[in-house]
């Protein structure tokens, strides 16, 4: 089946609600009954919200903001060279996305700048392509995070428990998997018992540069670092116990892969859980970990929102270039 007979009966079915999308719908509607519940019989431990001052809400916005900033290069620059696209252009049309992503389960974000791009001349396996090659050097740039970490803690604290290092070394595992046959997936592609995959067989003659691919590692690890700042600064606010700064970072480095991976529409009630539950083997509680969850998520839409503003007031005066 071609990508077109693939499209045409896509938008045939699109108005027709699936029984995945009920099941996803209900899966979410769960986690976040389950979160609600458990954070109302802890209700004396919300009082921690109030340990969030100004000044580390507004450093966490910096920090997400520039988070913000660094991702959409590392997605923008394998799309350059397969067309001509503009910074804030690709930013406003990822936050399109981002919003659409809560409404619609799995793919909405993927399918709001797959269209937009394909209206603008990419074609279906640039898009595919170009989507392996940010989301592959971000995943292996949180596993080479995360090792960095567990390294500082290690000295600084003594011997890590060893789940968090199992974690961490599957982290580091995936990563490198990932990085290790996305290298050889053009070779893979080409195989004749694969091309039952449409998607697959049409990124066999892709290759990046080594040039693009150290930019947008590069890019991938400054946004991890930032991510991995608000982390640390939220854990360390609401403990109020300058030592977690280093373990709340580590936090978001080990559960760094499920944001690549939409299980649920914004991914609601699986990021938070998972963050409460990593930050347990970690020795934070789980209301802890559900506030930083919770507040992380909030300063990602409000920088989303100040990317908006700020690509918005960039195209109306100058355009792109």
């Amino acid at each position: 089946m071609s990508f077109r007979e693939q499209d045409a009966r896509g938008e045939a079915t699109a108005g027709r609600p699936s029984g995945s999308r009920w099941l996803i719908t209900a899966v979410v509607i769960a986690l976040l009954a389950a979160m609600a519940g458990y954070l109302f019989t802890r209700r004396e431990e919300l009082a921690s919200f109030q340990r969030l001052s100004t000044t580390v809400l507004l450093i966490a916005l910096l920090f997400q903001f520039l988070s913000q900033l660094f991702w959409n290069g590392a997605i923008l620059l394998p799309l350059q060279a397969c067309m001509r696209l503009g910074y804030w252009e690709l930013f406003m049309v990822r936050t399109g996305g981002f919003l659409v992503g809560y409404m619609v389960p799995v793919a909405g974000n993927i399918a709001v700048r797959l269209t937009y791009l394909r209206r603008r001349g990419l074609t279906y396996s640039d898009f595919t392509w170009a989507t392996l090659l940010s989301n592959v050097l971000a995943l292996f740039a949180g596993a080479v995070l995360g090792v960095f970490a567990v390294g500082m803690l290690w000295v600084i604290a003594g011997t890590p428990p060893a789940p968090v290092l199992g974690l961490t070394a599957g982290v580091l595992a995936l990563g490198v998997t990932g990085l290790t046959v996305f290298q050889f997936l053009p070779a893979l592609a080409g195989h004749p018992q694969l091309q039952r995959w449409p998607w697959l067989s049409s990124v066999s003659g892709f290759k990046a540069s080594h040039r693009t691919m150290r930019w947008v590692l590069a890019f991938s690890f400054v946004r991890h670092c930032c991510n991995f700042l608000t982390f640390g600064l939220l854990y360390q606010s609401v403990s109020r116990a300058p030592s977690e700064f280093l373990t709340g970072g580590l936090v978001y480095a080990i559960t760094s892969p499920i944001r690549i991976v939409a299980i649920t529409p914004g991914n609601l009630g699986v990021n938070e859980w998972v963050v409460a539950m990593v930050g347990k083997v970690l020795s934070f509680d789980l209301t802890t970990g559900l506030i930083v969850a919770l507040v992380f998520r909030g300063m990602s839409v409000a920088s989303q929102g100040l990317g908006v503003l700020l690509g918005g007031a960039w195209l109306a005066l100058w355009g792109e270039p």
